[in-house]
């Protein structure tokens, strides 16, 4: 089977963009890559801005193919996905293709499947640029219904596809997404202590990950963490996306600025050591198609504070402390139990190991390959070679 996979969302630009969709396609491609199947071979499209984010060996594998400079314009990625790639389709004589972002070609020559992070330009609208809105609502949705396959990261996107398109379960396969635990792990004590000296960071520290955008609810966090007694820190780490002036007006208003710091993007070599230094790690996203920063912070051996919402308690499971996320009193609870609760944090960070141990990228590409030949079987159970 000749599977071609459109990873037109992985980015070459550090930011907000290097986020949820750009990590999972580079997640996910990788295992692909070492998993090598006997029965089925892959090419893979991408921009060139993009393409150094794979090693030559995983390129190799995956039969990588620069098809743009960059396609993070959406009008780009439109013309790319809709005009160019059914051609592209045809004369590569692709058996399926799978669009790891949200969209699939209408005009595919093969059946596909497409990945679905979350429907949160229609749950929390609100939260989009207008445009993006837009695209995603009209794209997804005639995507979603023309595809195959749906790949859903939660069963809570699983569960809005169902309820928001009318499509049947049995069509959507929900594969949680995973982390890579030799990258995220936690920090040894001295190597700790250095990276807590070199960033100033105090024992009583809050960090936040994630876009800076109105979706993961930064002015709750700020308000409910200035309620906590000096010396409390907070850190912010993540790249600035859209209406964030409010929280940086919020911040200013507190007067809390001084305990307050925008690290702004952080380099991935430099998470473990965010994530393991500071005494607790605050999420309280409104909606999350799954959460990947809080996977991440546990496999560091982090104490988690996050939301009791949408996708985020398949994450955590009983590793972390969920609180209703707009409730600020509540959250300023949390944080402070966290903090001032040593025995209580130390059984946090214990059981973050253990839940994150059970999510590895080499059982996300297992299952997707299993999407990929259930593609290939129609109701009846025959095989259907295109």
């Amino acid at each position: 089977m000749h599977v071609v996979l459109g990873a037109f969302l992985m980015s070459g630009q550090p930011g907000f963009r290097q986020a949820g969709v750009h990590h999972y396609a580079r997640e996910l491609l990788r295992a692909l890559a070492h998993r090598k199947p006997d029965d089925i071979r892959f090419t893979t499209l991408l921009s060139e801005s993009a393409v150094d984010q794979l090693t030559a060996d995983e390129r190799s594998a995956l039969n990588a193919r620069t098809i743009a400079h960059s396609i993070e314009s959406p009008l780009r990625r439109l013309r790319i996905e809709q005009f160019i790639l059914p051609r592209m389709l045809r004369e590569l004589r692709a058996d399926l293709y799978h669009g790891l972002g949200f969209v699939a070609p209408l005009r595919s020559p093969c059946p596909t499947v497409i990945s679905v992070m979350d429907l949160s330009y229609i749950t929390h609208p609100r939260t989009h640029k207008p445009i993006n809105r837009i695209y995603l609502r009209v794209m997804t949705k005639i995507s979603c219904l023309r595809a195959r396959r749906i790949i859903s990261i939660s069963e809570w996107t699983r569960r809005d596809i169902m309820q928001h398109y009318g499509i049947d379960g049995a069509r959507i396969d929900a594969i949680p997404l995973a982390v890579d635990h030799e990258r995220f792990m936690p920090l040894s004590a001295a190597a700790r202590a250095a990276f807590r000296t070199a960033h100033g960071i105090g024992e009583r520290a809050v960090f936040y990950l994630g876009s800076i955008e109105p979706r993961k609810n930064l002015t709750r966090l700020i308000d409910a963490f200035a309620r906590l007694p000096e010396p409390a820190q907070l850190f912010i780490g993540g790249g600035l996306a859209w209406k964030y002036e409010e929280m940086l007006t919020f911040v200013h208003s507190l007067g809390i600025n001084s305990r307050v710091t925008l690290l702004g993007h952080i380099e991935p070599q430099d998470l473990p050591g965010w994530y393991s230094s500071c005494a607790v790690f605050a999420y309280p996203s409104l909606y999350e198609g799954f959460g990947l920063p809080p996977l991440e912070a546990m496999a560091c051996g982090a104490a988690v504070v996050t939301s009791n919402t949408s996708s985020l308690p398949e994450v955590v499971g009983d590793a972390g402390l969920m609180v209703e996320p707009t409730h600020i009193d509540a959250l300023a609870a949390a944080l402070g139990r966290v903090l001032d609760d040593e025995a209580y944090r130390s059984e946090l960070q214990r059981r973050s190991l253990h839940r994150a141990a059970q999510f590895t990228w080499a059982h996300v590409a297992e299952r997707t390959l299993d999407s990929y030949r259930a593609c290939m079987i129609d109701p009846h159970g025959t095989e259907q070679r295109p």
